[in-house]
């Protein structure tokens, strides 16, 4: 099976058997075949295609037959001097041919009882996910807090979202420590965390005491009333 190699593209012999032969698919590519008088060559195209339509050039010059799956075709040449092309499309793809048959004197090593196409497996795509979502900003339910102690310990902000309490300073400040005073006057370090430019308490409570040093300014939730039986803030 030899033919102009910038024109048309010839199956490789197999390792094993070099009537099994493969070719790569290329959709711009023409697959020369040479058929030999009285032997069949099948085409093998790949597991999941379906056969549509064979178009020949010559139909009385060669015998094409599919099989009741569509996925091989059958050849063979009728006339030692039938040479023309065929066209197959499949469910996925397209195949051109050009059909020669071999000369009297030609070869047998030429000879493919099975051209296979490798059909290459599709380039995987990079999908980048979206970055996430800005966190959204805590909505302020209470701002009812006030301020006694050391200045420099004052945020600029306190409020509470009605499940947490949330403080501000300014970038350049310093963060206290941050002590909770339960509804029953016990002081506790606060289970606290910056988020989002703030230092947030996972917790309501009715006083919070902010230290750092000797110095210490008590934050008071006037909005804070009691507790009730099942441990939840009331105003």
């Amino acid at each position: 099976m030899v033919g102009p190699a910038l024109a048309t593209e010839t199956p490789r012999p197999g390792a094993v058997d070099p009537r099994i032969r493969t070719v790569a698919y290329d959709p711009d590519q023409v697959v020369r075949l040479t058929g030999y008088l009285g032997i069949q060559t099948m085409l093998e195209f790949a597991a999941d295609e379906r056969i549509e339509n064979v178009s020949i050039g010559d139909a009385m010059g060669w015998q094409v037959t599919p099989n009741k799956k569509a996925n091989l075709l059958f050849l063979k040449p009728l006339d030692r001097t039938a040479v023309t092309n065929m066209t197959v499309v499949t469910d996925r793809r397209r195949y051109v041919f050009e059909l020669v048959v071999a000369g009297p004197k030609a070869s047998a090593k030429d000879m493919a009882y099975v051209v296979r196409f490798l059909v290459p497996a599709p380039a995987r795509v990079a999908v980048i996910a979206p970055p996430p979502a800005p966190p959204s900003a805590p909505v302020a339910r209470n701002s009812a807090f006030t301020l006694k102690g050391d200045a420099a310990l004052q945020p600029t902000r306190v409020f509470d979202d009605g499940v947490a309490t949330y403080f501000a300073w300014p970038a350049q400040a310093d963060l206290p420590a941050v002590f909770v005073v339960g509804a029953d006057g016990v002081e506790g370090l606060a289970n606290a965390a910056v988020r989002d430019g703030y230092l947030v308490v996972d917790q309501l409570a009715p006083r919070f005491i902010l230290r750092s040093g000797k110095s210490s300014l008590t934050v008071t939730n006037a909005a804070f009333s009691s507790l009730s039986p099942k441990g939840e803030a009331t105003r």
